[in-house]
Parts: structure tokens; C-alpha cells; sequence
């Protein structure tokens, strides 16, 4: 099925849902601007492993995803980004096969104690820390609706790059040159865990599986509860701390 012309005129912006007919349950969300986007997704496309998936489950019992449209007459793509953001993070990342949480997500679902960890904050200046840390920044990943494992895994999973040097234990100490790792959601550390050992990615148990792992690692270690820093909103000469665009980075 695809949509006509005149229907795709009518739609304009517009945030779809693919539903599996087996239980009526929604298991991805998208937006489309007056195409036929959301049958394009019941396609393989490289990347998207866990949506195929499903498809080919449903499929291989005799069924046929549906596609139901959830806004439509969406007045920009902005807005659309919104709505098909705020539905994610409604329906909870982890019960879905997206793969993020969409845009906007520093304005997204959390609970009012969270809101006021983000906002009001201390900041701590990165200036005055002298321990080295790894930083994961997981402000895609991360969901107030995840549980502590699944939120522990999105911090020390999937990592591509990691230098052996920064990984690997002092030969004459036996501790490694970045003991614990900060998971960092727009600029404020939610989780801090020490690293116990690293491992190629893949090769410990999980809540996630990883749709390529090849040159990438993930950690084993322990949360800190009461480590200082939780709850601290890191900060640059005097700006909120960027996101590295590897999704981690060092201090000190």
C-alpha cells in the first residue's frame, strides 16, 4: 500500500507508527513530510536491525506490520520532531525498536526529580577536577524509563576506538589509567561506575545487542552511589561541557 498524491498533500508533516498486528502494540515511531516514509520503513535498510526484525517475526507468523498515522497537519518538520519525540519517550525507548530517543530529548520525559538535577545543578568546572575520569555522554541512549541494568549498559556499551593505552592496567600498579567512568546527560553526571575490566564488545552479558562490534569495547564495574560528582553539571570555562562526538572522552 502507499499513499496518493492527494493524501500526501494532506498530510504535510506528519508521525506515523509501525504496529505489530499480533498484539497492537506500537514498535517503532517515525515522521515523514508529505512522502510515503512510513511503508518506505516496512523495507530492510542497513542499521536498522531490530525494526527488521520484528517485521520478519511478525511476517514469518503470517501477519503484515500496519502503519497508523498518529499527527498529521504538522505545521514544520520542528514540530514534527517534537511530537515524534515526546511519543518515544511516552512509550519508553526500550519497548520500541528506534534507535534514539529523537530530538530534543534535554526537554524530554523525566521525572520532577530529575528535572531539578538537570536545571539546578551545581556546576563543577572541569578545571578543578584533578582525578582522571572517562566520560560517556549518553544523552541519545539515555531514558528515565530504563531500569538501573539497562541504563548501566548504555553507559559502558558499545565504544568503537578506545585507545589499548587508556584501557589497559599500569603494569607496575595494576590500576588502569581511567578508573571510573561519568555518564554524563547534557552536561550533568547521572551515573558514576568503577571500571573492573574491559572486554571487545559483544562478549558479556546484556540487556543490548550490538548491530556491528567490530573495533568496539564495553566495561564490567560497579556503580558509586555516593560518588561526588553525581549530580554535578560539568562545566568548561564557564559553559556547559559539549558532548564529545565519539559519545566518550578523558579527563586529566
Amino acid at each position: 500500500m502507499k499513499f496518493s498524491l492527494t493524501t500526501t498533500k494532506r498530510l504535510g508533516h506528519y508521525v506515523y507508527a509501525l504496529v505489530d498486528p499480533r498484539d497492537k502494540t506500537i514498535f517503532y515511531i517515525g515522521k515523514a513530510s508529505a512522502n510515503n516514509r512510513a511503508f518506505n520503513h516496512l523495507r530492510i535498510h542497513e542499521g536498522e536491525e531490530r525494526k527488521h526484525q520484528r517485521i520478519q517475526e511478525i511476517r514469518a507468523a503470517g501477519g503484515e506490520p500496519s502503519v497508523e498515522i498518529l499527527r498529521y497537519g504538522l505545521g514544520s518538520v520542528r514540530e514534527s520532531f517534537e511530537v515524534e519525540a515526546a511519543l518515544i519517550d511516552a512509550l519508553g525507548l526500550e519497548n520500541l525498536t528506534n534507535k534514539v530517543r529523537g530530538h530534543g530529548v534535554d526537554r524530554g520525559r523525566q521525572t520532577a526529580g530529575e528535572v531539578e538535577r538537570l536545571h539546578g545543578s551545581k556546576p563543577a568546572p572541569v578545571e578543578r577536577i584533578r582525578d582522571p575520569y572517562i566520560l560517556f555522554f549518553i544523552n541519545q541512549t539515555y531514558s528515565p524509563t530504563k531500569t538501573e541494568f539497562e541504563l548501566y549498559d548504555c553507559v559502558r556499551q558499545f565504544w568503537s576506538g578506545l585507545s589499548p593505552k587508556r584501557r589497559t592496567p599500569s603494569e607496575q600498579t595494576g590500576a588502569f589509567p581511567y578508573p571510573t567512568a561519568l555518564a554524563i546527560v547534557e552536561s550533568v553526571v547521572v551515573r558514576a561506575y568503577s571500571i573492573v575490566a574491559w572486554f571487545p564488545a559483544g562478549t558479556t552479558l546484556s540487556t543490548r545487542r550490538a548491530e556491528d562490534t567490530s573495533n568496539c569495547w564495553e566495561f564490567v564495574g560497579n556503580l558509586i552511589a555516593d560518588h561526588p560528582l553525581v549530580g554535578r553539571r560539568l562545566t568548561k570555562d564557564g559553559k556547559d561541557l559539549p558532548a564529545n562526538q565519539l559519545g566518550y572522552g578523558y579527563l586529566n
